[in-house]
């Protein structure tokens, strides 16, 4: 596992990894894709990620890592058409963080299907 990572491309993509460490994804525009392209969610009130559904999957925390607020759990946003975008390389997994009291992990999209 590495530690230390470029969350943000030259092309203005920026990568997502779990508090665990495990790449989830890309945002292009206010979309969070997986690396197979679908849209796992989107972006509302800056940081917070919902899911194509409306429902609340998690924020960003720091500069690329993203994790659920248990909190917040019950909020719901609009519903979206789910997108498909580009196939995305995915990235190395990097070093875990220690979870944070009253949170968890970021939702795996492998796990969602």
């Amino acid at each position: 596992m590495i530690g230390i990572f470029e969350g943000r491309d030259a092309n203005g993509t920026q990568s997502f990894w779990n508090w665990c460490g495990r790449h989830i994804g890309y945002r292009t525009a206010d979309c969070l894709f997986g690396c197979d392209g679908r849209q796992i969610g989107y972006f509302a009130e800056g940081d917070e990620i919902y899911g194509c559904a409306g429902d609340y999957m998690g924020e960003v925390r720091g500069d690329s890592r993203l994790i659920t607020n248990l909190s917040k759990k019950a909020w719901r946003r609009r519903t979206v058409t789910p997108r498909v975008s580009k196939n995305y390389p995915g990235h190395r997994d990097v070093t875990p963080k220690e979870m944070l009291a009253g949170f968890q992990d970021f939702p795996d999209p492998a796990e969602r299907d």
